[in-house]
């Protein structure tokens, strides 16, 4: 090929490589979303403790708890499809740094190789590595969320715990333990995303000194996101088949869903219904946690004498004890029926919007980003 410099080669090959494999990685990461959507229509109404701070919060449907791992792995598709849209751009042509004169169509080489469009500057296309550093953040990113799965199912899988069982096919055993059952599967995910965390932060430590021309520095962009690559198309089928046929103690699940006085905010809120305002709703509330905690009770233990005392110059006797009404972990759930929420029909309609998400990035993922003179690794023609 006429007019063609290293520089422009490498710079076009290494989008050409990304935009391949950013189609995989799409892919894998929509199996794994699928994996996840299909357990939380397993789940149905099931209930569990929702958590802040790692302490009782509010109880929360599993799939909404599930369905809170989906979006995130969705937006990384989405800065996948997002990020593809900059990186289709040919730098051939750009010679070193200049361009070229001896009679290369940048455009018609383009448009062989699968790219829509030419680089805008010779100089940009042959030395400029921010699309890969963003792919990177990109692989980094989804590595990130991937832990924070893999960490819940950690705990969750904890004798302590005891939410969820793995199956035998993505656990080990020890060595010299004849009990042990462990969670290698998400360990290992868990311990994958801070080596793409590194591949991240090690070509951004590379690019940041560099002149604005290329410098051989650059064939150090390669390492780190073949590396995250690698990682991530060996990482993600397995971590799907475990969270695909993962079982949930849906009955466990359930029994822990109220306790911790989980249901404290419910009272707080039954009483701004009834007049009460918040300020004080919030420490009648309170008071209320702490008379079961002397007791060692839950807040469904209380008597009706003992709502009546709490609530005495707030409401009326015999309104007092109607507050048993929320003290129920389905009623807590049902109720919170705002956009986004836990109550069972929001939570549908998150599956249902997720799945048409899963559906129109599916389009991305079974793309072909290279053009008709791309020849496949292996092939003679």
């Amino acid at each position: 090929m006429r007019g063609r410099s290293r520089n422009d080669q490498i710079a076009c090959l290494i989008r050409m490589w990304l935009r391949r494999h950013a189609r995989r990685v799409a892919g894998l990461t929509l199996d794994l979303v699928n994996a996840l959507i299909a357990q939380c229509e397993q789940a149905g109404d099931a209930v569990m403790p929702g958590r802040t701070h790692m302490q009782h919060a509010q109880p929360v449907l599993l799939a909404h708890q599930l369905m809170a791992h989906v979006w995130p792995l969705l937006r990384d598709v989405q800065r996948l499809v997002d990020w593809d849209a900059r990186i289709d751009a040919s730098p051939y042509g750009s010679g070193a740094l200049a361009g070229n004169t001896l009679g290369l169509d940048p455009q018609n080489v383009a448009v062989e190789l699968g790219f829509s469009r030419v680089t805008d500057n010779s100089i940009d296309g042959t030395a400029s590595r921010d699309l890969v550093a963003e792919f990177a953040f990109v692989a980094a990113m989804l590595g990130v969320d991937i832990s924070r799965l893999s960490e819940e199912i950690i705990i969750w899988n904890t004798q302590e715990f005891a939410f969820v069982r793995l199956d035998d096919a993505y656990s080990t055993g020890s060595s010299i333990m004849p009990q042990k059952k462990n969670p290698d599967i998400a360990e290992l995910a868990r311990g994958k995303s801070g080596r793409l965390i590194g591949d991240l932060t090690g070509l951004l430590a590379t690019l940041k000194g560099l002149p604005t021309a290329y410098a051989r520095d650059l064939q150090e962009d390669k390492e780190a996101v073949f590396d995250q690559v690698d990682t991530l198309e060996v990482l993600l089928p397995a971590f799907t088949g475990m969270v695909a046929t993962m079982a949930f103690d849906t009955d466990r699940l359930a029994a822990e869903a109220p306790t911790g006085f989980a249901l404290a905010t419910d009272i707080a809120e039954w009483l701004v219904r009834n007049g009460v305002p918040f300020r004080h709703a919030h420490e009648l509330s309170g008071a209320c946690v702490k008379i079961a905690e002397e007791r060692g009770q839950e807040l469904w233990d209380l008597t009706d004498a003992d709502f009546i005392t709490v609530f005495e110059g707030y409401l009326p006797a015999d309104k007092a004890p109607q507050v048993r009404e929320v003290l129920s972990t389905e009623g807590s759930v049902a109720a919170r029926r705002g956009k986004g929420g836990t109550a069972p029909e929001r939570v549908r309609e998150q599956i249902v919007d997720a799945k048409s998400k899963v559906e129109s990035l599916h389009v991305f993922a079974v793309s072909i980003s290279d053009g008709p003179a791309y020849r496949p690794e292996g092939s003679l023609n």
